[in-house]
């Protein structure tokens, strides 16, 4: 597989890496660990766990090096993600690729290189574990290539536990916050207090540049717009916005801030935008709440369900608000 650092392919390995949250982490022990095996079982004085980022290699793991990361020019490991197999250099100082590399004419003094590609399940090749020696070898037997790539395996096995463990532990910090912010939803005694009280706890939750509640008279005429840091491009879609929640009867609409009509005639009005209905009757709402933020990057399945939540207990705190 040929990877060019400036390609597409490059850019979305590139964001698959960054996906994990691993680069200049402290060390972890799991991982230390598969380099000391490596090392011992292949019969070298080093090893590394190297992720490729951008201009660099990164060692989350080293066995027998101080370094903590080089230039990806000089890395052999930049080679290694490019093959579905071991990468192996029996001896660099004969090899065209690496025979004026820094790394071979001076430290590490690098002679035999394998690395074996850390390869996710959608295929990304996120970086190696390698073994180093600085004398030649004549080649990797079958058996060391096997190991290699088993431990390899492992490696990648590791950064998926640690991701999902994230994942999870970020999932049960939003529920909390979720949790305290219905509260706080729950108690509001006015509309003003309701709309400060929702965009506050909103901007907590899927942290938008603007969020903004937007209130309607019984003749179905704008009543009032309670926001925070709203200014005029959300106002500016905001009861555009409405008539396009209206026609989902209800239901929470995601989008691009250029795909609402109202904000079309303005270049300037770029993002992305969210906004669910308030009130139980979907026929005669309240009002409608909205968020949206100037990066285009999508809300997640997990902000989307959190909004949903809070603008679901805001609708009967409205109701009932607004029939007193």
């Amino acid at each position: 597989m040929q990877v060019s650092a400036s390609s597409a392919a490059e850019t979305s390995r590139l964001g698959k890496l960054a996906e994990y949250q691993i680069l200049d982490t402290p060390p972890e022990r799991v991982f230390d660990e598969i380099t000391q095996v490596a090392a011992k079982l292949i019969g070298v004085p080093i090893s590394l766990v190297s992720l490729i980022d951008r201009d660099r290699q990164w060692f989350k793991a080293r066995y027998g090096l101080n370094a903590i990361e080089t230039p990806r020019e000089h890395a052999f490991c930049a080679h290694a993600i490019k093959s579905d197999d071991v990468y192996v250099v029996p001896d660099a100082t004969q090899n065209p690729l690496f025979a004026e590399n820094p790394l071979v004419t001076g430290l590490p003094d690098i002679r035999f290189y394998a690395g074996a590609p850390l390869i996710t399940s959608d295929n990304f090749r996120l970086g190696t574990l390698c073994v180093i020696d600085t004398k030649p070898h004549d080649g990797l037997s079958e058996d060391a290539e096997k190991v290699l790539t088993l431990l390899a395996r492992m490696v990648v096995n590791a950064l998926e536990a640690r991701r999902h463990t994230m994942r999870a532990q970020h999932q049960i910090r939003m529920m909390t916050r979720l949790t305290e912010a219905t509260v706080a939803v729950a108690q509001a005694k006015s509309i003003d207090e309701l709309g400060r009280v929702l965009t506050e706890n909103a901007r907590s939750l899927v942290v938008p540049d603007a969020a903004s509640l937007h209130i309607t008279r019984a003749d179905d005429t704008p009543f009032k717009a309670i926001a925070t840091r709203s200014g005029a491009a959300a106002d500016a879609v905001a009861w555009q916005a409405r008539g396009d929640i209206l026609k989902t009867r209800g239901s929470l609409v995601a989008a691009t801030l250029k795909d609402i009509p109202a904000a079309k005639a303005g270049d300037d009005i770029k993002g992305s935008w969210m906004g669910v209905l308030i009130g139980l009757d979907a026929d005669r709402p309240v009002g409608h709440f909205q968020v949206w933020r100037q990066s285009t990057t999508s809300f997640t399945e997990l902000e989307t369900a959190m909004l949903t939540d809070l603008s679901r207990v805001a609708s009967a705190v409205a109701e009932r608000l607004a029939s007193h």
